[in-house]
């Protein structure tokens, strides 16, 4: 019994130290992977967003595109009150939304009249393209939903996978306003600009149909009370 005294706090020194010591690896495993993703997550994106750029290349109408897109997704994102960490994947998906277009023919891209059908069905495989591209990076999933869904419809008749509604991710549903706003009040080879008041008017009339109604009244109403959200192009941009 005596002996068991000064046994007992060896052992449970000796088990607390294994525990403790288990714990400290553990923890340190998940920081070490935490440091190791953020640094993953960061050259993955230098990497996808010069494959941006080299889209730029091709088609001098998507420059600053994707820069604007990001600007008035995140303004709206803002105002309805979504997280930090929503923004900033939202703001991903917007710079890396059109990837997908590395794999469209330059005369479509640059084409300056009308799209035939078969033109218009290979450049809305962008949309599920990009996706496909950047699937392998299991820490980019919340970004793939984002670049696949862009185009969806709210009323169901988008593209790639014909979803309505709520069921189109909120990124989704931001971007959609964003970008056609940008491309409506960029330069085209096929039509002249349009101004802010006109794009504000078209994304109303297509309130319901093609956008959410709730993302269109955000962004409108705060693109009539602050003109500094205006984004002034220096180059022309084009987006389907």
């Amino acid at each position: 019994m005596d002996l068991l005294i000064y046994i007992l706090p060896i052992i449970t020194f000796f088990i607390g130290s294994f525990v403790g010591y288990r714990i400290y690896r553990k923890e340190e495993r998940l920081r070490h992977r935490r440091v190791w993703s953020r640094f993953e997550r960061r050259n993955v994106m230098r990497t996808i967003n010069s494959l941006v750029s080299a889209i730029d290349f091709k088609d001098k109408q998507t420059k600053n595109h994707s820069d604007n897109v990001k600007h008035y997704a995140a303004a709206i994102a803002k105002e309805m009150g979504l997280s930090q960490k929503q923004i900033n994947i939202i703001k991903e998906a917007c710079q890396v939304h059109d990837l997908g277009k590395i794999g469209v023919h330059d005369n479509i891209l640059t084409k300056p009249g009308k799209l035939t059908e078969s033109e218009f069905n290979e450049m809305k495989l962008h949309a599920l393209a990009g996706a496909v591209i950047l699937k392998p990076f299991h820490f980019l999933d919340k970004v793939v939903k984002i670049v696949r869904q862009h185009h969806e419809r709210y009323d169901g008749t988008g593209y790639p996978d014909g979803i309505k509604g709520e069921k189109i991710d909120i990124g989704a549903r931001i971007m959609s306003v964003a970008d056609s706003f940008d491309a409506m009040t960029s330069l085209r080879p096929y039509r002249e600009v349009v101004s802010k008041e006109e794009a504000l008017i078209e994304l109303e009339n297509f309130s319901g149909t093609q956008f959410d109604p709730k993302v269109v009244v955000v962004f409108v109403k705060i693109m009539r009370e602050r003109a500094d959200l205006f984004k002034l192009v220096g180059e022309p941009s084009n987006d389907l």
